[in-house]
């Protein structure tokens, strides 16, 4: 009978009330669902993997038993057999490439600077840093027996181990392979062990395992010695715990102070033996105090067992009705003990996270609390921004919780607008070339968006050799700086084909000094921004932080069209076909350009993006004066105030710029939007504090503009004296 017409229960799988004597053999967890008899198998009816595209069969016996067995498992023999070649032919195909990095090291050091190599590899290519360095260390060490790791496709793990090791390591290792051996990563351990005293032994090398052997002896005795210490402190904790919750009105004579004589006789031993196992300095030494800023130390826990010593245990509490006074426990003795064993008084999450800020510690948030817009920091992290601007970057990192130290522009105007809306920000009018900011040695983040005309399409993309090129001094600054966190922003043109020899000049001096870098491309919809404004960052960590860097992750809910950002401010003049305008402004508008001071015009678009800003009904040449009025037509194609393109670019409406109309301008098309710096920001933020935000929420809160006192509104007012007269 063919399998699929036998009853289910006589198939392999079970025995209930199948065929006499059949053995039970459960493939389900091993096969796939289809089912096929054992002869179409054999008869090549189903392909492997590499055959066809379909879906594997569960191998499932026909006839006999032992038969049935024997073949099935004969099948899966040949299964495992396919796979192993793929394996091998996998694995050799790694070896291959493991070697082809170092070629290509090689080759491209024929060309650039090795610093400049390692950036390229590291940045763009996205192999491990510490991963770059083996693989050239590779190709020119085991080059010579390429061809036999190929053959025997010795792992690559092992294979770049193998290529740090030295001459006599890397030899045996060799004839291990030879002969047949897989070798593993802990082997070479091993190996390095074992050869390294037989060579110690052969070159007459003295014998340190005895001197260590004491030493190890020594710290063995001294950790049971804190144990043992430790331990003792932890039984008298307890009995001080006991005694601090005897009812106040139980008097203090009798068995409480015979109790109190014996916590009295312990802990004069553990003062005694205290200095003689951490130190005489261990409680006062002034590098603890600061890594342990909170209530607890261990010179409170000194300062509590030599009151308990000299059973100064009670303090009077005074009460007025019924005048009277009690003695009672200091309870702070407690909390002095139970310190050392990770207690604290305030148990809260929130404070625990305190403290170990406090101490330095990092907690790393990996979910954002709901509706949190600000990191909780023990203090707001410092900023140095270079190139300025109008203040949309400064704006976004304000929002993030960064304190800005100095703002520093060149430009007249835009110095200004930043005077004039945050009087309390320090801006530094001057040239960024040569400018001696070492004052600013030790801040968080050094931020800035560096002119990017010499990578954009209009700036003829010159790069490096376009004279506004500011790269080299904001490498200046990080060395001089040496800031925790560097964010540098730029358009897109900066990671072109064209520019990619600076690009790695930039990424291998930051790596140079001590930095983990790397650029990504943002783009504004992903944060709310109704404009397709797309910018390249770069940031960069201080050794020990990168790995708390995230990138902003793009909103689920889409940004607000041209049309829906705009609805407010095209209505103002009372145009009645507003709404009809809206549902054609439904998309997002182009880049703003024109930031460059060479730009003498105010014209929203080149040639290319023309079209676009007219299919969603903006006229992009030249700007308005006001929205539409009453009499514009229904076809009124409007060009935009400069308010609209401010809002465009996510500047409060309150944002109050200075200077001509082409200078304002100029400002708002060069600015860095506040919402794609504050998302950036957030991210730095939470690298260097380990508190993470809601950003979306944190975007949709207002940004506050606390600049000087609007007198004129003021003197508007009517006087209170008069309202009260009136009323």
């Amino acid at each position: 009978m063919p399998m699929e017409d036998r009853p289910q229960d006589a198939a392999w799988g079970g025995n209930e009330g199948g065929v006499e004597g059949t053995q039970r053999l459960d493939l389900t967890e091993a096969a796939p669902p289809t089912t096929v008899t054992v002869e179409e198998m054999a008869d090549g009816a189903v392909h492997d993997a590499e055959g066809a595209d379909v879906e594997e069969p569960r191998l499932v016996a026909a006839g006999d038993g032992g038969e049935g067995l024997r073949e099935i498992e004969a099948l899966y023999g040949r299964q495992l057999s396919k796979a192993k070649d793929r394996v091998s032919r996998w694995r050799a195909m790694q070896v291959k490439e493991a070697f082809r990095i170092g070629d290509l090291w090689t080759e491209l050091t024929g060309m650039l600077s090795a610093k400049e190599v390692s950036a390229f590899l590291a940045s763009e290519c996205q192999i491990p840093r510490r991963d770059v360095a083996r693989y050239v260390r590779l190709a020119k060490t085991l080059g010579d027996q390429r061809e036999l790791f190929v053959e025997t496709g010795v792992a690559v793990s092992v294979l770049l181990d193998l290529a740090g090791q030295d001459e006599f390591v890397r030899n045996e290792a060799i004839k291990m392979i030879e002969a047949g051996r897989s070798l593993q990563a802990k082997e070479l351990r091993g190996l390095k062990r074992d050869i390294g005293l037989a060579r110690a032994a052969n070159e007459g090398k003295l014998d340190e395992s005895r001197a260590r052997d004491l030493k190890n002896a020594a710290a063995t005795k001294a950790r049971g010695a804190a144990n043992a210490w430790l331990a003792s402190l932890e039984v008298l904790a307890n009995e001080v715990i006991a005694l601090s919750e005897l009812d106040r009105s139980v008097s203090v004579a009798g068995t409480a102070l015979d109790r109190v004589s014996k916590l009295a006789e312990a802990a004069a031993k553990l003062v005694a033996e205290f200095p003689i196992i951490a130190g005489t300095d261990f409680a006062t030494s002034s590098e603890l105090a600061r890594s342990r800023p909170d209530r607890g130390s261990w010179k409170k826990v000194d300062a509590a067992l030599r009151r308990i010593a000299q059973r100064e245990v009670f303090i009077e509490e005074h009460y007025q009705r019924p005048r009277t006074t009690l003695l009672a426990f200091d309870h702070y003795l407690v909390w002095d003990l139970a310190w050392v064993f990770g207690y604290n008084e305030d148990t809260r999450p929130d404070a625990a996270m305190k403290r170990m800020r406090e101490a330095g510690d990092v907690p790393l948030d990996t979910r954002a609390q709901p509706g949190r817009v600000r990191a909780e920091t023990i203090r707001r992290p410092t900023v140095l921004e270079i190139c300025a601007g109008a203040g949309g970057e400064a704006l976004g990192l304000d929002a993030a919780g960064f304190r800005h130290l100095g703002l520093v522009e060149i430009d007249r105007d835009a110095a200004a607008t930043l005077q004039a809306n945050r009087p309390e920000w320090p801006v530094i009018h001057d040239d960024l070339r040569g400018l001696d900011l070492a004052a600013y040695e030790g801040v968080d983040l050094l931020a800035g968006g560096v002119p990017c005309q010499p990578y954009s399409a209009a700036g003829e993309r010159r790069g490096a050799h376009d004279e506004r090129d500011l790269f080299p001094e904001a490498l200046r600054l990080i060395r001089q700086l040496k800031p925790k966190a560097v964010m540098l922003e730029n358009v897109t043109g900066v990671l072109q084909v064209s520019n990619s020899v600076n690009r790695l000049r930039i990424l291998s001096e930051i790596t140079s000094l001590g930095y983990d870098a790397e650029w990504r491309i943002l783009e504004g919809p992903d944060f709310g921004l109704p404009q397709k404004r797309h910018r390249a960052i770069l940031v960069g960590f201080q050794p020990g932080i990168m790995h708390r860097f995230r990138w902003p992750q793009p909103f689920e809910t889409p940004a607000p069209t041209v049309g829906e950002a705009l609805r407010d401010l095209m209505a103002a003049g009372g145009w009645p076909h507003v709404d009809a305008w809206v549902e054609k402004a439904s998309g997002y508008a182009p880049t703003l350009i024109g930031g460059s001071q060479k730009k003498m015009g105010i014209d929203l678009a080149q040639a290319k993006s023309r079209e676009s800003w007219i299919k969603i009904g903006v006229n992009p040449s030249g700007r308005a004066t006001g929205a539409p009025g009453p009499d514009a037509p229904a076809n009124h194609l409007p060009r935009l105030t400069l308010r609209m393109m401010a809002r465009i670019q996510d500047f409060p409406d309150e944002w109050q710029f200075q200077g001509s109309d082409l200078q304002v301008f100029r400002q708002i098309a060069n600015a860095f939007p506040p919402r794609m710096a504050h998302a950036v920001g957030a991210s730095i933020v939470r690298a260097l504090t380990g508190s993470e935000i809601d950003l979306a929420a944190a975007l949709k809160a207002p940004k506050p503009v606390r600049g000087r006192l609007n007198l004129a509104a003021l003197r508007a007012r009517t006087p209170l004296e008069d309202v009260d007269e009136r009323a």
